[in-house]
């Protein structure tokens, strides 16, 4: 009996930790989120350079794929916008990488899921890959 009731509390700690792992987000990857939200929002093309990866790519709400070099030329021409604010965000941590997927506002697509892939380098956390997709009304 005394093996049955230790497999329930570790199957319980088993469901709970990959929560708590996913809660855990390390204060300088909030602060690059941030940074690069607001870098969006303000059309500040310096601060997006630095905080995405060298082999970033984006995949458009239409289906366009888009290199950091693509991605940074359109980006260097765009306006400035209010920012759009997250709703339904999730973070979670796989090994060494964070995925972030939030409901947003985006320019030429309307409401859209955005999935954003973080991983950290010897620049700090940066964005590897982003991927946009309509969102049903």
């Amino acid at each position: 009996m005394a093996r049955t009731g230790m497999l329930r509390v570790a199957f319980a700690l088993s469901c709970l930790v990959p929560s708590a792992i996913a809660a855990q987000v390390p204060p300088a990857l909030r602060e690059a989120m941030r940074a690069r939200d607001e870098a969006v929002s303000k059309a500040d093309a310096a601060t997006w350079d630095r905080l995405t990866t060298d082999d970033f790519t984006v995949v458009l709400a239409d289906g366009t794929l888009l290199t950091k070099g693509e991605r940074l030329a359109q980006f260097k021409t765009q306006q400035a916008t209010p920012p759009a604010p997250a709703q339904q965000e999730q973070i979670k941590h796989y090994g060494d990488v964070f995925v972030r997927r939030a409901l947003r506002q985006v320019r030429d697509a309307g409401a859209a899921w955005v999935l954003d892939i973080w991983v950290k380098d010897a620049k700090g956390w940066r964005v590897a890959a982003v991927q946009v997709t309509s969102a049903k009304k």
